[in-house]
């Protein structure tokens, strides 16, 4: 597991550098080698995903009907990872407009995916008062 960050980090330190040396030649040739290594740790991070669904599937027989507020936890986690690693991108390649317009949307999924879970603690409130 530690030798995989190291990878995950080697992978990025040449990707950037690549892309620097690239981006005096032709400064799209920098964005195109930044996405395709952003893409490579993506998919490198899948394995971990998988992993994270496995030990959620183990948890799901323990927890009963809490685990719905463990998924709401985990799609907030995916949702905010998603939306910065797609903002990363828009702004590596200058578009902050963008970046900043995806960055909102994804609080705004996560704040509407929470809603259930603050509906029930609302319940529980006024059930104990």
């Amino acid at each position: 597991m530690g030798m995989d960050i190291i990878k995950i980090a080697l992978i990025g330190i040449v990707g950037v550098m690549l892309a620097v040396s690239l981006k005096g030649y032709k400064s799209e040739y920098g964005i195109y080698i930044g996405f395709a290594v952003c893409l490579l740790i993506l998919t490198y991070s899948v394995n971990y995903f998988t992993g994270i669904l496995t030990g959620m599937e183990s948890l799901q027989s323990y927890l009963g009907e809490s685990f719905e507020y463990l998924s709401v936890l985990f799609k907030a986690v995916g949702a905010a990872y998603v939306c910065e690693f797609c903002s990363g991108i828009c702004r590596d390649a200058g578009y902050l407009g963008i970046a900043g317009q995806i960055e909102t949307m994804g609080k705004m999924y996560i704040l509407l995916i929470g809603m259930p879970v603050l509906f029930a603690l609302m319940e529980s409130i006024h059930a104990i008062a």
